[in-house]
């Protein structure tokens, strides 16, 4: 059967025709789930609210043509968001007894945080590499100076420095904890960004590791790297690969700022404030006629965190002709490009390698999931990381694909973007990047990655600032 638009299918609808049902749903499915998500702010009810909103479809468009169906269906949904909302009783909220009981022991509170802390401390130096990990616990848990550790070891004091230094950092990175310090490896290559940033991308390998896979409280609105919270700040910058695949140059940095609490459509959050800072100036990369002034540039964000998932509620851009434009939650297909997501990231094997090295991915993975434990390493920093999947559930060559490296803490430190090799491409001249090669043709020395049979071609990459260690 070919593909039928919205009107065919419920033509199709009013004379019985369940299936033609289904594959409509299918279409809004996701994006109405979104819309409620938004609307009622209580995960547990979501799956209810739609199947209500569903069953309401149905029966009303065996009555109806809608002329426009998309619009009546997330009007459907939105009424009976509203019904919900009328329906819904609030919930005392209790204490855990034992909770309650440090709560109220103001002298027990200091001791318990530095036990805390202390076993969060000795339970980070497992997740580093041996060498490092070995001299931190000879240093701090043994008591050996860095001269018995080195003799220990059979390598040079200054050796053990390194890997002691190292292994800091790499518990800090576990810790979520940022420091001061500037990484000089990384800038020795050439001179800085703006933010700090080495032009050239530092050195990048990955390893898989032996370790145990981790699950993941993923706090960040994804990919934008920064945890709706307020005082929170990150910053991180974009890299793109020269034709011959020499090196990869610094294109762009970002800096995000929770700044302020805000309400939108009555939903506690807070307002984030972005910085784009576009490296024009330099050589053009990619023969690539994509005019950096004629894209929108993003200026604030809200959101905010429940319990199981991330929200994005609203999203502020400067159009290129100098319009201010704002899309929130409410608004038609907000959620295909925001939305929300989980954060409890799980590795589930949801991924097979074939004989052929390629992967196919599961029926029943998610959207977001991690698969495998590695070893990252820039420039001479380590980070322990699983590497999270973003792919869409249809894979398509006009898709992307996100693979990112994410650390315990939840923090990302590597994101890497491919392209389905026909993404932004049209089938007739002029084509959207102003060439009418695929993207393997473009960028004929980046990876790539063969999914369910569509190929993905790495397109940039991005490091954050917990991956070059600056202070934003």
């Amino acid at each position: 059967m070919g593909f039928l638009d919205d009107q065919m299918l419920v033509q199709q609808i009013r004379a019985g025709d369940e299936q033609a049902f289904v594959t409509l749903i299918r279409r809004y499915e996701r994006s109405l789930a979104a819309l409620i998500r938004d609307r009622i702010g209580a995960v547990d009810a979501v799956e209810d609210v739609l199947q209500e909103t569903l069953a309401h479809a149905w029966s009303g468009l065996r009555d109806k043509s809608p002329r426009h169906v998309r619009a009546w269906l997330y009007q459907v949904a939105r009424n009976r968001c509203a019904d919900y909302l009328r329906s819904a009783q609030r919930r005392e909220q209790f204490v855990d007894p034992e909770e309650l009981a440090t709560m109220l022991n103001r002298f027990g509170v200091p001791a318990v945080r530095q036990r805390r802390a202390a076993k969060d401390v000795v339970d980070a130096f497992d997740h580093v590499p041996e060498k490092e990990r070995a001299a931190l616990r000879s240093f701090y848990l043994d008591g050996l100076s860095i001269a018995e550790i080195a003799a220990r070891h059979r390598c040079p004091p200054g050796t053990i420095k390194r890997r002691l230094s190292h292994g800091r950092d790499m518990v800090r990175t576990e810790l979520g904890v940022t420091t001061n310090r500037r990484s000089t490896a990384m800038s020795a290559e050439s001179s800085t960004g703006k933010k700090g940033f080495p032009e050239l991308r530092p050195h990048i390998s990955i390893e898989k590791s032996t370790g145990t896979p981790f699950s993941i409280d993923f706090r960040e609105l994804a990919w934008w790297f920064i945890v709706p919270e307020i005082g929170e700040q990150v910053c991180w910058a974009d890299y793109e690969p020269a034709r011959d695949g020499t090196v990869w140059r610094l294109t762009e940095d970002k800096t995000a700022a929770a700044s302020r609490r805000a309400i939108i459509h009555g939903r506690e959050c807070v307002e984030i404030e972005i910085e784009e800072n576009r490296h024009r100036d330099r050589e053009r990369l990619l023969p690539l006629n994509h005019d950096p002034d004629k894209t929108a540039r993003h200026t604030r964000f809200w959101g905010c965190l429940t319990e199981t998932e991330v929200h994005w509620l609203a999203v502020e851009s400067m159009k290129f002709d100098g319009t201010r434009e704002l899309l929130t939650c409410l608004d038609e297909d907000f959620g295909w490009d925001w939305g929300m997501s989980p954060r409890q990231v799980e590795d589930k094997d949801y991924l097979t390698e074939q004989p052929d090295g390629s992967l196919a991915k599961n029926t029943d993975a998610t959207q977001v999931f991690s698969h495998g434990l590695y070893t990252l390493r820039i420039g001479d920093r380590a980070f322990e990381c699983m590497r999270v999947f973003d792919i869409d559930e249809d894979a398509s060559e006009r898709a992307v694909l996100v693979m990112a490296f994410v650390t315990r803490a939840g923090r990302t430190v590597l994101f890497r973007r491919y392209n389905g090799n026909l993404w932004g491409k049209r089938e007739k001249p002029p084509h959207s990047w102003g060439v009418e090669m695929t993207w393997e043709e473009d960028l004929p020395h980046t990876d790539r990655l063969v999914i369910d049979g569509v190929k993905y071609v790495h397109h940039y990459d991005s490091l954050t600032d917990v991956a070059c260690g600056l202070k934003v």
